[in-house]
């Protein structure tokens, strides 16, 4: 009888404890889907604002405004959302339990991954539209995306045992295109000179 008595507490306590451990596994899920899928509809909001760019008219309005600032301005919104989604990322580096809830993180991660790229390459498109004063500013901003990206990507691809083959092919394509991106703002990239790109 006595045993019974214990017994009860003791099980209802390693279930909670149980219990506690998958929904923190499965918040991880939760939460890196919700941020991917943030992440990619900023991103997506972000196209048409860089497609929108053209050059301004007249050499005086060129040279005191920069067409490039609502979107200078979109990545690091992007940036500050990135960045608060990686300090809140668990620190422990323990795989997402299941497959399949790695295989979902890796899925939102390839759709981030092409909505990102589609904007990386209309960003490409336009550098020709700015004079060297403007690139600077449009560069700086790229590598410091980069390094956003960077640390966000590292983070999901160590939580993603079952397709980390497959996130890590994509962080590089992904690379090579903000690569681009950061060479077509960077002055020598944009002559073809290749001295820093």
């Amino acid at each position: 009888m006595r045993f019974s008595t214990l017994a009860a507490p003791v099980m209802a306590l390693l279930a909670a404890t149980a219990s506690a451990g998958l929904i923190k596994r499965d918040a991880t899920s939760d939460a890196l889907l919700a941020s991917l899928k943030d992440l990619t509809q900023r991103t997506q909001k972000l196209t048409p604002v860089v497609a929108a760019i053209q050059s301004p008219v007249g050499g005086l309005l060129k040279r005191q405004t920069n067409p490039f600032q609502p979107v200078i301005d979109g990545f690091q919104d992007f940036d500050k959302k990135a960045q608060a989604d990686i300090e809140a990322m668990p620190q422990t580096g323990a795989p997402i339990s299941g497959d399949a809830a790695q295989k979902e993180v890796c899925t939102a991660f390839t759709a981030f991954v092409a909505a990102h790229q589609e904007t990386l390459k209309y960003v490409i498109g336009k550098s020709g539209l700015l004079e060297g004063i403007f690139l600077g500013p449009v560069a700086a901003v790229l590598r410091q995306h980069e390094n956003v990206l960077d640390t966000f990507a590292f983070g999901l691809i160590d939580v993603v045992d079952s397709c980390q083959q497959d996130a890590t092919q994509k962080k590089s394509s992904l690379d090579d295109t903000l690569g681009k991106a950061i060479c077509a703002y960077t002055p020598a990239g944009t002559l073809g000179l290749n001295l820093f790109c």
